[in-house]
């Protein structure tokens, strides 16, 4: 989910990638109250290298509603399945729907009833003989 570059602030134009781990280049703590998502803790690095946090975009705030937020966030639960590079699949992803800021929806995927050990990208189906 990409916070900064749907907020507008003119503060959010400087952060730059400090590392791969983390494209966007900060890290932002998100809680659920009364079926409304707050962001409440923010890490990164600007362009001048000092920290990137919740008083730099949001001073004096200690939460703010996330009602510029239109989309789905996934939460991985239960044991890993599958780990590289490029993908991370859990037994189950719980995914949560939001529409500007407010919860809409909700909805569980059990990865484990599709998931095949043997062809754990499921590339053997898309082989054509």
């Amino acid at each position: 989910m990409d916070i900064i570059g749907d907020i507008g602030n003119e503060k959010s134009s400087s952060v730059v990638w400090m590392s791969t781990d983390c494209k966007r280049g900060y890290i932002g703590t998100w809680k659920i109250v009364e079926d409304k998502l707050f962001l409440i803790g923010l890490e990164g690095c600007p362009e001048e290298n000092e920290q990137f946090t919740m008083e730099f975009l949001f001073p004096n705030q200690q939460k703010v509603f996330a009602g510029w937020f239109t989309g789905e966030i996934k939460i991985p639960q239960g044991k890993v399945l599958v780990h590289d590079d490029t993908t991370t699949l859990h037994e189950k992803d719980w995914y949560l729907e939001f529409n500007k800021g407010i919860l809409v929806g909700s909805r569980e995927v059990d990865n484990t009833k599709t998931f095949n050990p043997d062809d754990p990208y499921g590339i053997k189906d898309l082989i054509i003989d």
